[in-house]
């Protein structure tokens, strides 16, 4: 009889592990299901309107954000702004210095900022919703010029490379261990720099340098591109502070800008690539450049 009765509480006990375990598996799936669902359900009241109250800020810094006569604009300004009137946001963003935009954003809930770069570094200082922007990042350098650049190490020679200041390309090559970086606080003349020996090599998206060659009248053959610095995801970044209810119907906006095909024309007109519906681009595991 004690035999039989270790054998029915071995046996017991055995079935109530795999109770337990069927039990985490169970609440294992049904959270990973609900961590990739689309955010679709209805938004509470409460919901929207501290969506509509986040306070956003950006950067004047063309072609992704830019003061022109008729106000802000450029591709992320409208990409924001097209979210922003979905939720009934009033589509007011504060434009700053890149480096004081990222303090205020990082100091309170319910703020937000754009145009920025995912990187490993920022991941778990933010909260995302994006990818609103796609661009590749190179290192340029004057056509004719005697430098020999062919690998990102090359450059450790030169007397300056100009970064955006506060952007994720400075903070990745200071931690690498570069000591020749000219922070650039108002880049938007960077290609002037790069012409007048002024900065020996310019890190840029392919579009901020499109940008400035035009505007500044330089011919294609002027400029070239020394290192490819990579392929890169611009969001609408949250304070981690911000309560995430009060991000997801941001996130809801995207997906109907996604779904309504408001994504795609946006990114097009300004000659973006656009990513595929529901692509969600993590930060790279190793060189997350880019000027932001």
């Amino acid at each position: 009889m004690r035999r039989t009765g270790v054998f029915f509480q071995v046996k017991e006990r055995r079935s109530i592990m795999i109770m337990r375990r069927a039990i985490i598996v169970a609440i294992f799936i049904v959270v990973a299901l609900w961590s990739h669902a689309p955010f679709s359900a209805p938004l509470s009241e409460e919901s929207i309107t501290e969506a509509q109250s986040v306070k956003i800020y950006t950067e004047d810094f063309a072609p992704f954000n830019y003061m022109s006569d008729g106000g802000l604009t450029g591709a992320g300004a409208e990409m924001v702004r097209a979210m922003a009137r979905r939720l009934g946001h009033n589509g007011n963003f504060e434009v700053l210095p890149w480096k004081r935009a990222l303090k205020i954003v990082k100091g309170v809930p319910g703020a937000a900022v754009f145009s920025m770069v995912r990187t490993a570094e920022r991941e778990d200082e933010f909260k995302w919703v994006g990818p609103i922007l796609i661009t590749h990042g190179w290192l340029y350098k004057m056509t004719g010029s005697k430098l020999d650049i062919k690998e990102l190490d090359d450059a450790r020679k030169v007397a300056a490379i100009g970064v955006q200041a506060g952007g994720a390309a400075e903070q990745f090559l200071r931690a690498q261990g570069f000591k020749n970086l000219a922070a650039l606080y108002t880049p938007g003349n960077a290609l002037q720099l790069l012409a007048n020996e002024r900065i020996d090599l310019w890190e840029a998206s392919d579009l901020v340098m499109e940008y400035q060659r035009k505007k500044y009248n330089f011919d294609l053959s002027d400029v070239e591109p020394a290192v490819n610095l990579g392929t890169y995801a611009l969001y609408l970044a949250f304070s981690h502070q911000t309560p995430d209810f009060v991000i997801y119907p941001w996130k809801q906006a995207l997906e109907e800008m996604h779904r309504d095909g408001t994504f795609a024309a946006i990114g097009r007109k300004y000659g973006m690539t656009v990513p595929d519906d529901g692509d969600d681009i993590a930060p790279a595991p190793e060189f997350e450049p880019m000027t932001r």
